[in-house]
């Protein structure tokens, strides 16, 4: 069984991953995580994680615009970075933490699935980053309606 997050929901399911991507490097503070499921019922779950290492002090702005939650700095990831506004240390006695942002979407509609990985530019033009451009091509080798949707593109 899989479990996948969207906010402070759980997804529980039978079924299989078709693809997952990332697009995490080297020394990333922050980056995206997609994952993309068939359910034995035939229902494609996209997951989306937003997630980061990095840290604000009490006083940062971005605490509030943010609505991050007060921690410890014991608690920190080994390889928490901390904010280039505020510049914390690790050894204030409280922190606030970025935490994961996960989203998630249920469909038995191909085209919705496609629809959620779209960006929009400044000027209106439809594009997909690299991120998800690398889970649709992994995914596409183990879902037909997935490479058929992915793949093929009608006009009106």
């Amino acid at each position: 069984m899989f479990e996948v997050k969207d906010g402070s929901r759980t997804l529980q399911f039978n079924g299989r991953l078709l693809g997952d991507s990332s697009s995490w490097r080297k020394f990333s503070t922050r980056w995206i995580e997609f994952k993309l499921y068939k359910t034995e019922n035939g229902s494609y779950i996209l997951s989306r994680i937003g997630v980061s290492l990095v840290f604000h002090s009490p006083v940062c702005s971005l605490v509030k615009r943010y609505g991050l939650k007060e921690g410890s700095s014991e608690d920190l990831h080994k390889d928490s970075t901390p904010c280039e506004e505020c510049l914390p240390t690790n050894n204030l006695p409280i922190v606030f933490p970025e935490t994961d942002r996960n989203w998630a979407l249920v469909s038995e509609d191909t085209e919705a699935i496609l629809d959620a990985l779209y960006k929009y530019d400044q000027g209106g033009a439809r594009y997909l980053t690299n991120v998800a451009q690398r889970l649709l091509e992994k995914a596409s080798m183990n879902d037909e309606k997935i490479d058929l949707a992915y793949r093929v593109e009608t006009i009106p």
